[in-house]
């Protein structure tokens, strides 16, 4: 019985206990049938046991040996009863061998045991169903438990898994929320600092659209909001609006003379000296050119500002040194008032610079209100500045010439060309009338070369006619001089007129000659290069030394008419004279005086060595065909002169 357990159990460890047995020869369901097979020889073993007992056993050996088989049977269950069919092949073996031996057995135990052979065979095998059902629900329960067991430990797994792969990815995107938001931090720091730049630029563009540039000034724009607010204002308190309009007089002299880095340095300077004469609430602005604008509020009387015009009346009129030249200009002041002349921003501008130019046309350095009688004379201006456009394009500019004397032979030697307007509807009109228009305007060097090349051609077709005229003289503006191709103009109308360089003289004025630049007596230099000759107009009216003169390239003077005029009255110009006339001698300088108009005029010049003379003594200026009559008759009446003497000596 031993060995038969031992057998069993040494198969049931092979079969379920050796974990490292190879199954990939044997399927599952051979490795069963080889274990039921095994059972079933030990049961066919056993029985083969119960057969070899001998039929005359005791009743003690019987009973010893159906004990055993039972006990077998029954000691069996709880290890195969697992495999239903091992059980059964181990037990039937030995239950059909203990039945049957009890058939061989002659004693009143033969039916005993084989009846209880057979009860305990039904008893065990179907106590071996029941518990091998238990079993497999028991084996089932725990494959299940196994599986969710493993499920549950390979979803802790997984979750471990997850989790550390979330906290990495925590961890990570922690990571990368701290560098995204330091690229934010610093994206955000680069747009704050372009958003202040750009509010910047946008403050520096509005400043810029609404100021000058040269001056910082308040410029047109703003200029007009202002003057609105001013308005609107006074409205409201009842009070009055002063808009003084400011043109610096002469600056276009300076300007072109001395040139631009100059006149911006004087504009800034007259700017910052208005700045200081007004109110912190009052508006001082830039129009553009030498042209500023003051707004004056809360003007209760007009005769309150009275003081403040006479302020700047003098703080624009006092020297500054610039670029070592010392300057001083003057200041044109037009003033509108406020509800009284103008309703608004255009009408009080217009008004103040009518005034303005009404001081300008009576010898400006003055200021002057509105009055009504101004809105003529300022549409008339405007007019007149439309016409001369149109006039230098449609040949209305003239040229009268006025005869110059020699006050030795008392001939005409010469003639200066002066420039006149044929205008359609005023008739001819002086230069007078219309020059500080075109200065204003721009137009001084169209007008000087028409007057130039008009000049030039009538020089050309007097030589051609033999006339005796030595010379034509032309007036050069400052613009003109200051002007690149000057000599350039120069050379290009004389080749194109035919005319000679030393049948030209050009004449610049005084005022010019005190605010020299370098480079315009360079221009100067090379004119005088050219053969033509060159002389100071004026002379007298400024504050010229011997040293200016002797750094110009010139070779006459004009003595100023103002001096001419009273040279008999007036023993100041009478030595002022005398006193030019010895300084242009001592220079080898040509003299010739202006505005002779009367005998003793030309007696004194005379006396004193001046060389010529020019004057309504001789003629106004008059056109070119009156120069050529007067130099026919004057030379058929000394043709009679000379025959009547000779008449008388035969």
């Amino acid at each position: 019985m031993s060995l038969i357990t031992g057998s069993r159990i040494l198969i049931a460890q092979q079969f379920f206990i050796d974990e490292q047995r190879d199954f990939t020869r044997f399927s599952i369901q051979n490795w069963l049938n080889i274990y039921i097979v095994s059972t079933f020889a030990l049961g066919l073993t056993s029985a083969s046991l119960a057969l070899c007992m001998p039929s005359d056993m005791n009743a003690a050996d019987i009973s010893v040996m159906y004990i055993a088989f039972f006990s077998t049977m029954a000691a069996a269950i709880t290890s195969l009863s697992i495999v239903l069919p091992a059980y059964i092949s181990l037990v039937t073996p030995i239950f059909l061998a203990s039945f049957t031996f009890s058939f061989f057995i002659t004693s009143r135990l033969t039916l005993f045991t084989s009846v209880a052979s057979f009860i305990f065979y039904i008893f065990i095998i179907t106590a071996a169903r029941i518990l091998n059902k238990h079993y497999v629900q028991n084996f089932a329960l725990m494959i299940e438990n196994d599986t969710l067991i493993d499920k549950l430990h390979e979803e802790n797994i997984q979750r471990e898994l997850a989790q550390k792969k979330l906290i990495l990815n925590q961890e990570k995107l922690e990571e990368e929320v701290t560098q995204r938001t330091k690229e934010l931090s610093d994206i955000n720091e680069i747009l704050v600092d372009e958003i202040n730049e750009r509010r910047r630029i946008e403050s520096n563009l509005k400043h810029i659209a609404h100021h000058d540039a040269l001056t910082n000034l308040p410029n047109r724009l703003l200029l007009d909001a202002r003057l609105n607010h001013a308005i609107e204002r006074a409205k409201r308190t009842n009070m009055q609006v002063a808009v003084m309009f400011i043109d610096l007089d002469h600056f276009k002299t300076i300007n072109d003379s001395l040139g631009h880095d100059v006149g911006d340095q004087l504009l800034i300077s007259v700017s910052n000296r208005l700045l200081h004469c007004v109110r912190e609430d009052d508006t001082v602005a830039r129009l553009g050119g030498d042209e500023f604008i003051i707004i004056i509020e809360q003007v209760q009387d007009i005769g309150d500002l009275d003081p403040l015009l006479k302020k700047i009346m003098k703080v624009t009129s006092q020297t500054v040194m610039i670029n070592n030249h010392e300057l001083s200009t003057s200041a044109s002041i037009g003033i509108s008032i406020f509800p009284d002349d103008g309703k608004n921003t255009e009408q009080l501008m217009r008004n103040a610079d009518a005034a303005m130019y009404h001081v300008k046309e009576n010898g400006s350095h003055k200021y002057h209100f509105y009055t009504r009688d101004l809105t003529a004379t300022a549409y008339d201006r405007v007019i007149l500045e439309t016409d001369l456009k149109r006039a230098i394009v449609t040949d209305q500019i003239l040229v009268h010439y006025q005869p110059q004397v020699s006050l030795i032979t008392k001939k005409i030697v010469g003639v200066e060309a002066l420039v006149r307007w044929q205008h359609p509807d005023l008739g001819i009109l002086p230069p007078k009338q219309f020059l500080h228009i075109a200065e204003k305007a721009g137009m001084m060097s169209s007008i000087g070369t028409i007057v130039l090349t008009t000049a030039c051609k009538q020089m050309v077709k007097w030589k051609q006619q033999g006339l005796p005229i030595e010379t034509v003289a032309v007036n050069i503006a400052g613009e003109q001089i200051h002007h690149s191709d000057l000599v350039a103009t120069v050379k290009s109308v004389l080749e194109e007129t035919g005319c000679k360089t030393e049948w030209l003289e050009l004449e610049i004025t005084e005022d010019f000659i005190i605010k020299k630049t370098k480079k315009s007596i360079s221009t100067l230099q090379k004119l005088r290069d050219l053969g033509i000759s060159l002389a100071i107009d004026d002379f007298g009216t400024g504050y010229s030394s011997l040293s200016y003169l002797k750094q110009l390239p010139i070779n006459k003077l004009k003595i100023d008419r103002s001096f001419v005029s009273d040279i008999n009255e007036d023993k100041d110009d009478a030595t002022l004279v005398q006193a030019i006339i010895a300084m242009g001698k001592s220079l080898n300088l040509r003299l010739i005086a202006e505005g002779v108009e009367q005998v003793s005029h030309e007696t004194f010049l005379i006396d004193h060595g001046c060389d010529y003379a020019q004057g309504y003594l001789y003629s106004k200026p008059v056109p070119a065909e009156a120069i050529e009559n007067m130099l026919i008759d004057k030379d058929e009446q000394r043709r009679k002169n000379i025959k009547l003497i000779s008449n008388k000596g035969n």
